[in-house]
This record gives C-alpha cells, structure tokens and sequence, in this order.
C-alpha cells in the first residue's frame, strides 16, 4: 500500500508534534516590551500566562485523515475519469456534426485559364444607294454697291 503525499506529511505532523508539545508553553513580556515564549517558566515577579496548545492527533484521528485522504482521492479519481468520458463523447459528437455538414467548395488559390467565345460583330450590310438630295434654293445676295 502506497501513502499519498496528504497522508504521509499529516503522519510526519503528528509525530514530530509529539515532542514539541509535551511541556506547557508560557508567555510573558519584559521590562522593554519584548514578548517572550518559552517552556520553562518566567523569572520570578513577571507575570506570564500560560498557552493553551492543542493536543497532537491521535492515532485514531490520524486513521480517520487517511481514509479521508484515501475517499477523496477515489472521488478525484472517478471525477476525472467521468471529465475524460465526457469530453471523448463531445469530440465524438463534433466529428459526426463535421462529417454530416455538407462539402465546402473548392476554392482555385491560382487563376485557371478559361477561353472565352471569340466576339464576331454582326456582318456590315450596305446601305442603301442614296440619290443627289435637294439642295435648298439659294437666294441671291445684296449687292453691296448701290443701283
């Protein structure tokens, strides 16, 4: 059985506490305003209190947190495994709804060459011969000498 990371440094918590809290701590402060903390009681005439510190774990306690940790890895596990599912299942869905969608044109990145018709103007026709038109009658001009 392998101990998760979570599980192994709560062990380590619990058994380096041990020793550190077995005395009763004390807290003063001196003659210049220092504050002080210590398991050995304070010289006589300052007025210290005593700090409450907390118990270490018992070994039941420390049990309870390993199965917790063991629970909350499995739910982490299986949450993780349900993510992966749904997120192959939604990678599938977008592949069948690309491959329903119809084909996209082609697109021609270069000019292709496309002969057009060739334009013919329609055949000249001749005219009609015209005769000489009328001129209109011609007026003589004053003359600019007097008769």
């Amino acid at each position: 059985m392998m101990i998760s990371p979570y599980a192994f440094s709560l062990l380590l918590a619990g058994l380096t506490w041990q020793p550190a809290f077995a005395e009763p701590l004390y807290k003063w402060v001196d003659s210049t305003g220092q504050v002080t903390y210590s398991s050995t009681p304070p010289p006589a005439g300052v007025k210290a209190e005593k700090v409450k510190v907390l118990q270490p774990p018992s070994d039941e306690d420390i049990k309870q947190a390993e199965e917790r940790v063991k629970r909350t890895e499995e739910q982490a596990s299986e949450l993780e495994n349900k993510r992966l599912d749904q997120e192959a299942k939604e990678a599938e869905e977008a592949r069948l709804r690309e491959a329903q969608q119809p084909q996209q044109p082609i697109v021609i990145e270069r000019p292709v060459y496309v002969p057009q018709p060739i334009y013919y103007p329609p055949a000249h026709r001749p005219r009609p011969p015209v005769g000489p038109r009328p001129h209109p009658p011609v007026e003589p001009l004053p003359s600019p000498l007097p008769r």
